[in-house]
């Protein structure tokens, strides 16, 4: 997930508002990200830092330009997964040079499991799915886990195992 930082409001809702519209994965008001993205509005320029890769960018600018600068960087950003890599801007998960491309709901899944590594709440990750959902069935989250699971194994060739005690989900790998 992504923490979005910057000294200009109307900025920061711009490029959260293009990052949502493009189903990019923003971190809600806890402290679960893997990725930041700190934008400063200077007089004369931009300075956009996402994990480490600085750029500059002159002003005045197009912001489309800027959003599509953005996507460039993070969309090869990537996270082990046992002897996998997960690219959750791409929702792909690449294993013995095979690749596997998820759903948006699947990918919803393995980047919250990525990202609570200990464990989320199942209702809490069911809320994060379906958001709408006045009322929580927990049978169809399972049903769109083992669906998951049978996804992997048939087109990895890789057995993924989802561990649940307590109703906090935990994702094992081989």
């Amino acid at each position: 997930m992504i923490k979005l930082v910057c000294n200009n409001q109307l900025l920061y809702k711009t490029i959260s508002n293009y990052l949502l519209q493009k189903n990019i994965l923003l971190s809600p008001t806890n402290n679960n990200y893997q990725i930041v993205i700190n934008i400063e509005d200077n007089e004369k320029d931009i300075n956009v830092d996402i994990n480490g890769y600085k750029t500059g960018i002159s002003l005045p600018i197009d912001i489309n330009y800027l959003n599509s600068e953005i996507l460039k960087k993070i969309i090869d950003i990537n996270f082990p997964l046992g002897d996998c890599k997960y690219f959750p801007y791409k929702r792909v998960i690449c294993y013995q040079n095979k690749k596997s491309l998820l759903s948006d709901i699947q990918n919803l899944i393995i980047s919250n499991l990525v990202n609570y590594q200990d464990g989320i709440d199942k209702d809490y990750l069911y809320n994060l799915i379906w958001k709408r959902d006045k009322s929580i069935y927990i049978n169809k989250l399972d049903t769109h886990l083992t669906n998951l699971k049978k996804k992997l194994n048939q087109e990895l060739n890789l057995k993924v195992n989802f561990q649940s005690h307590n109703k906090k989900l935990q994702l094992l790998i081989n």
